[in-house]
């Protein structure tokens, strides 16, 4: 793991880079929650999912957006985080073969960052989305759903209700073209999922495998499998 630091326009963003010593390990870019409200790439639970993709040999790159630890600028309320974002897979499209899988995981705000940039760039397979902040922000640009992802929200959660996380969750299983897809409801934790890191990593690292696995199994597009789960 080495730091390293990404230029966009007259801005620095840090990061911390793993390189999978597999050749062609797909990448994933990890974002952090809300800069405003103590986010930053180095909170528990985002280096817990660091360490599990890691440890399914991913190439992984966690950032500080702008303003944020030796980030430079100051928060712009989510376009220049989105910003931010875009330049990171560009460095991880430079540093590792042309066509390898790109996964993003967003925590919060990050989440609604990392959905965007679903949107927007064709070479990404999958997202992970933890406590998507459905009751704030619009999430309507996210339609139909271009690839399959794990969503995970909290029971509890009194920043982004329950019920329009589950709305959005139900949306974007109904409209994804294929693959497959999880949603999980934690009890007992709030929106930071506080003291049920573990739990989290679990499930995520869960999804990793079986999502490689079916990519082991047939590089052809899976049969469309969604479903509600919930982990209590």
């Amino acid at each position: 793991m080495v730091e390293v630091f990404l230029n966009n326009a007259a801005k620095k963003i840090e990061g911390e880079y793993h390189q999978s010593r597999e050749a062609n390990a797909p990448v994933v870019l990890i974002l952090h929650h809300h800069p405003q409200y103590g986010g930053n790439m180095n909170s528990k639970i985002i280096h817990n999912i660091y360490a599990s993709f890691i440890s399914n040999n991913f190439s992984a790159l966690k950032i500080n957006f702008r303003g944020v630890g030796k980030s430079t600028g100051t928060f712009d309320k989510g376009i220049g985080e989105l910003t931010d974002a875009a330049v990171a897979i560009d460095w991880l499209q430079e540093h590792n073969p042309s066509n390898v899988p790109i996964w993003i995981v967003g925590f919060s705000f990050g989440a609604w960052v990392a959905m965007q940039l679903t949107m927007r760039r064709p070479e990404v397979v999958g997202f992970v989305a933890l406590s998507p902040p459905a009751t704030k922000y619009d999430f309507s640009f996210f339609s139909p759903c271009p690839v399959p992802g794990l969503i995970i929200q909290s029971s509890n959660d009194t920043i982004s209700e329950e019920s329009d996380v589950t709305e959005l969750a139900k949306r974007l299983m109904n409209s994804v073209k294929s693959g497959h897809m999880e949603y999980h409801i934690i009890d007992d934790t709030n929106h930071f999922l506080r003291d049920k890191e573990e739990e989290v990593v679990q499930i995520i690292d869960d999804y990793i495998k079986l999502r490689l696995n079916s990519a082991a199994i047939s590089s052809q597009k899976t049969k469309k499998e969604v479903k509600i789960r919930e982990y209590a």
